[in-house]
């Protein structure tokens, strides 16, 4: 294996060693030398049209733009003379000639590069006694994106994505001069599946979210690193919060699963949390039919598993691909080891969403398919164990006493549909239902029990490269839902006599989960502080 080649420069008085081929721009980051960029990506072809990153280079005729600079052996830079801060005031006072200066009804304020780098470059009057130049607003580019010309200050952005990422080539730059805009190839409109990301990497607020426009002011938002769950490639993202309520989606950077994108889909999951959902507990045991309290739930599922271990050949348990790596740790100790049913398998909770494509998005619409197989929820073939069809295939002879189904979708697995699952289910005498939707299973099972959606739990997923991501829970469950990790332990420390700590204690020693989580009760957490989105719209 050849070693890296490597090069050693001075940027504002202190050495910096850095990759061959590297940008000033990038090396200056390093030290924490923040050099302005507008047409700059990470993600991006280098353009170098705003002149904004412009430094000094001893030895250099002319100060060069940083981002299309590579480093050199012996190199001095400087970031912040006089010199350097006066061009960049120029570039600022040449950006702000033709803007409209609507920052007060802006969605981008708050996060705006323009903003920023007004305060820290520029701030100075406008000289402009003329009327200024003005372009075409309210432009509607797909049902997504809505374009204003005259926010845009023609970085292009938007325009080396549809090149370079998606490979689609909706966008151009048209005209010339003061009246260049950007617009959509042939009058059309966009039709590509990561539209959002174009407003995304947009510095200024000239490409906006329909779903997002003058919902919410950024600087009331929380910000919570999540993973996307809409397909096995677990994008790295962060949710935008309040009032325990998604806003918004956006990319976290992950250079081996997502890079700095995501897909339009994963930005639209969060909307189905509170659809169809299952909020109480259900028990239709005989003499307890009716609601029931969680902990009277549990208990009748407590009971339900304690009489079918004498049994174990006659019980099954299909678990969730949507669930934890943490949660199908205890799902798989719970039935395998301590219930010993050779009968268990990981379905598909959803079979719904975009189609498998090049850039990000896989055939599988579940996030921890690998993950929960990691973890041991599969059929023991030792001894004769069964894989989901079988499973189903034995519920249907009568085969199977007990099924616990975990997570929605089972339904899908046969061809007849809900008609056919309710055939099913009726040969089966207990069914047991875990999950967060108001599923066909939820409405036919002997006892279901509500457990959080995938935004409400702490937890880790395995995506389809075997890379483990982390997801921290943004919002509060409903009142009284239990998460899966609870009431697998809690099962498993009924069921075995054991305690409900060292069953906890056991699921960190195993996966590394600081779990359980200690929180603050919802009235006593203290809001998150603003954090700018440099981290997230931006690089």
């Amino acid at each position: 294996m050849s070693e890296i080649k490597t090069v050693t420069l001075t940027i504002d008085g202190r050495q910096v060693t850095v990759p061959a081929g590297t940008s000033v721009l990038e090396a200056s980051k390093v030290i924490g030398a923040e050099v302005p960029h507008f047409c700059y990506h990470p993600g991006l072809p280098v353009d170098g049209n705003c002149r904004m990153c412009i430094v000094e280079i001893d030895g250099a005729r002319r100060p060069p733009v940083s981002c299309a600079t590579s480093c050199a052996d012996g190199m001095v830079v400087r970031t912040d003379t006089a010199a350097v801060k006066a061009i960049r005031a120029s570039v600022m006072e040449f950006l702000l000639v033709n803007h409209p200066i609507d920052c007060p009804i802006c969605d981008k304020a708050g996060e705006c590069m323009l903003q920023d780098y007004y305060m820290q470059h520029d701030r100075k009057r406008s000289e402009l006694r003329d009327e200024k130049v003005h372009k075409p607003r309210l432009v509607k580019f797909s049902d997504r994106i809505v374009f204003n010309g005259e926010r845009c200050i023609l970085c292009t952005r938007c325009v080396r994505f549809t090149e370079n990422v998606t490979r689609t080539h909706e966008l151009g730059i048209v005209n010339r001069g003061d009246r260049a805009l950007v617009e959509v190839a042939g009058g059309g409109s966009l039709h590509n599946r990561y539209q959002d990301n174009v407003a995304d990497i947009c510095p200024v607020g000239a490409l906006t979210k329909t779903d997002f426009r003058f919902k919410k002011r950024v600087w009331f938002l929380k910000h919570t690193d999540s993973i996307c769950p809409g397909c096995s490639r677990g994008c790295n993202v962060v949710l935008d919060h309040d009032k325990n309520e998604v806003v918004r989606v956006m990319p976290r950077f992950r250079a081996e699963v997502n890079g700095h994108w995501m897909c339009d889909e994963g930005r639209d999951i969060h909307k189905r949390i509170g659809v169809d959902r299952l909020l109480a507990p259900r028990v239709k045991l005989p003499g307890r039919e009716g609601g029931a309290t969680p902990e009277e739930a549990l208990e009748a599922v407590a009971e339900v598993l304690g009489e079918a271990r004498k049994t174990p050949d006659r019980l099954a348990a299909i678990a969730s691909s949507w669930g934890t790596n943490e949660e199908a740790f205890l799902f798989a100790k719970l039935f395998g080891e301590t219930l010993r049913t050779p009968h268990m398998d990981v379905k598909s909770d959803s079979d719904e969403g975009y189609p498998e494509d090049d850039v990000l998005h896989t055939a599988d619409h579940n996030p921890n398919r690998a993950g929960v197989v990691a973890q041991g929820v599969v059929p023991n073939d030792k001894k004769g164990g069964l894989g989901l069809a079988g499973i189903l295939d034995a519920c249907r002879r009568g085969d199977i006493q007990c099924l616990v189904v975990w997570g929605p979708g089972l339904s899908g697995h046969l061809p007849g549909g809900e008609s056919e699952l309710a055939l099913v289910l009726s040969k089966v005498a207990r069914v047991v239902y875990l999950g967060w939707k108001d599923d066909p299973v939820a409405r036919l099972a002997h006892v279901a029990l509500p457990t959080p959606a995938w935004a409400e739990k702490d937890g880790s997923y395995t995506n389809c490269d075997g890379i483990k991501s982390t997801s921290v829970r943004a919002l509060d469950p409903p009142p009284g839902v239990r998460g899966e990790i609870e009431v697998l332990a809690d099962l498993q420390a009924r069921l075995k006599g054991r305690s409900y700590g060292r069953t906890f204690r056991e699921l960190a020693a195993k996966t590394g989960a600081p779990l359980p989580p200690r929180r603050p009760a919802p009235a006593l957490r203290q809001p998150s502080l603003y954090r700018h989105a440099s981290g997230v719209a931006r690089p």
